[in-house]
């Protein structure tokens, strides 16, 4: 009677035993790689009150995604001139993404110099720690 039942619940038992171990196997694969493909994009907003949020902060060799959006009635841009890093020209409502990386520790000054000289009032720190 008990080997009966026994040979009964064999193929479910290890069927069962299977599937929780593909899933545990699953998650941690999907664990893995989300640490190591994952990139957080930033919105930085253009308005008439300058550049929001004004502070970034980043640890070195960190992937940077910034979405930059105007949300301003005048045209801006965003540039990193100690990085060489910058948009065009934005519209009113346009956008643009900057993905570079945080190669080096420093703490990097950016502007709109949408006129030609840095606008008064809009600036920003980006912070490699």
């Amino acid at each position: 009677m008990l080997r009966q039942r026994y040979v009964q619940l064999r193929y479910p038992v290890f069927a069962l035993a299977l599937i929780l171990g593909l899933l545990a196997l699953h998650n941690q694969y999907r664990l893995q790689a989300s640490s190591t493909t994952e990139q957080r994009v930033q919105t930085v907003t253009i308005s008439n009150a300058g550049f929001l949020p004004s502070r970034l902060t980043y640890q070195e060799g960190d992937p940077i995604s910034l979405s930059i959006v105007n949300a301003d009635t005048r045209p801006h841009n965003l540039v990193i001139q100690d990085l060489q890093v910058y948009t065009a020209n934005l519209k009113p409502n346009e956008s643009a993404i900057l993905q570079f990386s945080a190669a080096k520790k420093g703490t990097y000054s950016f502007v709109s110099d949408t006129p030609g000289y840095p606008e008064a009032g809009y600036r920003g720190l980006l912070i490699v720690e």
